[in-house]
């Protein structure tokens, strides 16, 4: 006759729910904070600031949303870039942003501004 005996070891307690979220009581858990990079704004350079309402707090959260800040560079201005420049920066911020906020961002950004226009009452600009 052969007999086996089996030890096995088990946690002594077993505390579910220690996070925030699944425990109200008293969460044992704390996060970590870390100090992530701040991604930059992509600069999409325009010569003028016709439609862009800058200065409307709902526009500047929208182009925030969507990782882009309108920098305006009137032609003649010294420190400005020739148009070919522009052409080519505006070129690859596009293509930024299409990858940061998908292909038919552009609809998605009109859609808003009218939003913001309606919202403020803001249709000077």
């Amino acid at each position: 006759m052969i007999i086996s005996l089996h030890v096995s070891y088990a946690q002594d307690d077993l505390k579910f729910g220690d996070t925030g979220t699944t425990n109200k009581k008293a969460p044992t858990y704390k996060s970590r904070k870390k100090d992530f990079k701040k991604a930059r704004l992509i600069q999409w350079v325009k010569n003028d600031t016709k439609g862009l309402l800058l200065g409307n707090k709902c526009m500047e959260e929208v182009t925030r949303s969507m990782h882009f800040e309108y920098v305006v560079q009137p032609k003649g201005q010294p420190g400005n870039r020739s148009e070919f420049g522009r052409l080519i920066h505006n070129f690859f911020a596009k293509i930024g942003i299409t990858f940061s906020n998908g292909p038919f961002w552009k609809f998605k950004l009109k859609k808003k501004r009218k939003e913001c226009r309606t919202r403020t009452g803001d249709y000077v600009g």
